[in-house]
């Protein structure tokens, strides 16, 4: 009968971890000293001294109880510790550095107990490799435990900021709780705001990706909700005014589909009107022109609010093109806009159009017979416009 196969240098190294075990008081206070002063966060009292203490005691108990006889087993409490930090604000950054330098500390103590017992090479670098092992299988759980805490976090907040906001939007907030809103989505308690509404492709799913962060960048606060249909937003900014060709200029950034913008609003009492606005501006957007401005784009606005009064004028005043082919009738109304956007210059419009000025004229004559109205006739003009909105 074979005999078992003895671990003879894991012995010794095993019997390194409990010399230093009988040591755990005093390596445990000088681990949480090391900790406190090379890492700033930790002097702070985030973490109290006894909570990291206890902590401290639990790490040397698992690494110098398990040193040569990996492999081991993680403590459960390991991934509270990890959580612990993460609901104590902590940056995982400066977590990880605590343990960088509790492991600098257990490891110096190990190398000086074997050099003290005249461990030989060998033992010495069992020890070593055990112990790294150790800590890293450690540390992994700790970090797991951290991020399954902060994700839950950033959800919990995700989901706290969206309701605020349709509460907000959808006026179901008394005024002392519209405040309270106010500070926990962090704007300011007096300044200008915005809505942007953007249509989602799919129900429930955010199409500006990194929004929040750009704004930010730019100087304004930003809280999102996001429903069946709209991404919904409020900006947000201490200053009395708020430059809305910036907010633009971010979204064209983003590459977005279609996106509306309110007017700017000095209170957030009046966000609902705001999103009226906001959606009115969405519904106003083209293919041409995606990001709309409530105020900016007047005509096309009108016809947005009031669609279904305004398609009925425009089948009338457009009914002299319905015996047109579909593509001759998109060609004069293309060269009617396209006219109309460059202040009724032919040249501008013909270059956007690609063809001669001639033809440009050509078309308009042709659009005014059909139509019985003059491009001459500003209210004719107006008319059109609305009705090619629509």
């Amino acid at each position: 009968m074979e005999q078992p196969v003895v671990d003879v240098v894991g012995e010794q190294v095993a019997a390194l971890g409990t010399r230093l075990l009988a040591e755990s008081e005093e390596l445990a206070e000088e681990m949480t000293r090391r900790i406190q002063a090379a890492v700033p966060l930790y002097a702070t009292g985030i973490v109290p001294t006894e909570t990291l203490h206890a902590a401290s005691l639990a790490n040397v108990a698992y690494i110098f109880g398990n040193i040569g006889r990996i492999p081991a087993i993680t403590p459960l409490q390991t991934r509270e510790y990890g959580r612990a930090r993460a609901r104590a604000g902590m940056p995982l950054a400066a977590v990880m550095a605590a343990y960088r330098v509790g492991a600098r500390h257990l490891w110096q103590r190990l190398a000086d107990t074997a050099g003290t017992v005249g461990a030989s090479a060998e033992v010495i670098t069992r020890a070593a490799s055990d112990m790294w092992l150790i800590l890293d299988t450690y540390t992994q759980d700790m970090a797991e435990g951290y991020r399954e805490e902060a994700t839950a976090q950033a959800v919990a907040q995700q989901q706290q900021q969206s309701a605020l906001v349709q509460a907000i939007l959808g006026e179901d907030l008394t005024g002392t709780s519209l405040w309270e809103a106010a500070d926990i989505l962090r704007f300011p308690g007096h300044g200008t705001y915005l809505v942007i509404a953007a249509a989602v492709a799919e129900p429930g799913r955010p199409v500006l990706p990194g929004i929040r962060q750009r704004l930010t960048t730019a100087g304004l606060a930003s809280a999102w909700t996001v429903t069946h249909d709209n991404q919904t937003g409020i900006v947000a900014t201490p200053a009395d005014t708020l430059d809305i060709e910036m907010v633009i200029g971010v979204l064209n950034h983003l590459h977005v589909g279609r996106v509306g913008l309110s007017n700017a609003y000095p209170n957030l009492t009046g966000s609902a009107h705001a999103l009226r606005q906001a959606r009115i501006a969405l519904r106003a957007s083209t293919d041409q022109r995606p990001i709309t401005a409530f105020n900016q784009h007047p005509i096309a606005v009108t016809a947005a609010a009031a669609a279904e009064v305004t398609a009925d004028l425009a089948a009338t005043t457009l009914a002299g093109l319905d015996r047109l082919t579909a593509a001759d009738r998109t060609l004069l109304l293309d060269t009617f806009t396209a006219w109309f956007h460059h202040q009724g210059s032919a040249s501008e419009a013909a270059a956007r159009l690609h063809v001669h000025p001639n033809t440009v004229r050509y078309r308009l004559r042709r659009l005014e017979q059909l139509l019985g109205r003059s491009i001459n006739d500003p209210r004719d003009i107006a008319e059109l416009s609305l009705a090619i909105n629509c």
